[in-house]
């Protein structure tokens, strides 16, 4: 947005990772001062008293469990701003495991009855990552949503040849994320295939269980977005043991960068990780299966270019950010 010429005030909590960038002068990175995290995900910072004192004409906030958009609806009520919600997933949560089921009840039967409901409803329009989630998201709260893809930059994120036998995990160390099968999806794979290594880029709760591991395993924490494509381009194949996704960007960005997939049929993954053509695609919690598809990609050099080059393919046809980045401008014009 900032590119096209508009002015672009960001608003973040303190949990982020922020390398010194340089920005256009028109693209303001805000960066609020951060209390405590819920949940391991919810950020307790304060957007509120921002949104009530400057004049913006569009406010788009992400996800409505996190307290900033609750706070974003409640300043909705007191000014006139365009107020766009954008659903990432975390709506459909089926095969969520055990350990999670109580903070799922609480979502599903108090906080989306309550506070949730109401930051939904006093969006002017709702937009979701996630095809599969706009049902949902219709029957629990009773708005009408529109499908606009998360995106890429097909033009950074792009193949390098490379004869890589790493395996590569990008994302959050949370249960919910699948974390904790990551580390026996490797274990089998290790077994099997002799040369194999393993990169896990990002940080959080279960970090520890990774420090701890005498796996052939390289635990970066946080990687600058901008260093990304090269962790990519290394790579042999990714993987996404999620049990619960929106639209994950991690898999278009593997596919621009012509490395296929293996993750878990949850959220819209299935319209980006194309079973048997861009990657595989597993149940969550299968780690056989995982563990499976990922030897079949090591062992099979022509099966693993085939479904690289696909899947660039993919992600150039369906989520460059021209195209996305054209479909949010109609939706903040109204």
């Amino acid at each position: 947005m900032a590119e096209l010429g508009h002015e672009v005030h960001v608003l973040t909590s303190r949990t982020g990772n922020f390398p010194r960038m340089k920005l256009p002068d028109n693209l303001r990175l805000r960066i609020l001062r951060t209390y405590d995290m819920l949940w391991s995900m919810n950020p307790v910072a304060n957007a509120f008293p921002i949104l009530l004192r400057e004049d913006f004409d569009v406010v788009h906030v992400h996800s409505y469990l996190f307290l900033m958009s609750n706070s974003a609806a409640a300043a909705r009520m007191l000014r006139r701003f365009r107020y766009v919600l954008n659903f990432h997933g975390g709506i459909s949560h089926n095969g969520m495991p055990s350990s999670c089921a109580h903070k799922m009840w609480v979502k599903d039967h108090i906080f989306d009855r309550t506070l949730g409901r109401a930051t939904v409803k006093m969006a002017d329009s709702v937009v979701s990552v996630s095809k599969s989630d706009i049902p949902q998201i219709e029957k629990t709260f009773g708005v009408n949503a529109q499908y606009v893809p998360n995106a890429v930059s097909t033009e950074k994120f792009n193949p390098a040849e490379n004869g890589s036998r790493v395996i590569t995990y990008v994302g959050k160390l949370e249960h919910w994320k699948g974390a904790d099968q990551l580390l026996a999806i490797f274990k089998k794979v290790s077994e099997e295939v002799g040369d194999v290594r393993f990169r896990v880029i990002g940080d959080g709760s279960m970090a520890g269980m990774f420090r701890r591991s005498n796996m052939p395993l390289e635990l970066t924490g946080h990687v600058p977005h901008e260093n990304m494509p090269t962790f990519y381009q290394d790579s042999a194949a990714s993987v996404l043991p999620s049990y619960m996704e929106g639209a994950p960007t991690t898999c278009m960005e593997s596919l621009a960068c012509g490395v296929p997939c293996v993750a878990t049929r949850v959220g819209d993954t299935p319209e980006i990780v194309t079973d048997g053509e861009t990657g595989f695609l597993v149940d969550p919690g299968d780690i056989d299966a995982s563990a499976d598809r990922l030897i079949e990609l090591l062992e099979d050099d022509a099966l693993r270019h085939r479904m690289g080059a696909q899947g660039r393919q993919h992600v150039l046809d369906n989520f460059s950010y021209d195209k996305v980045v054209r479909q949010m401008l109609r939706i903040y014009s109204g």
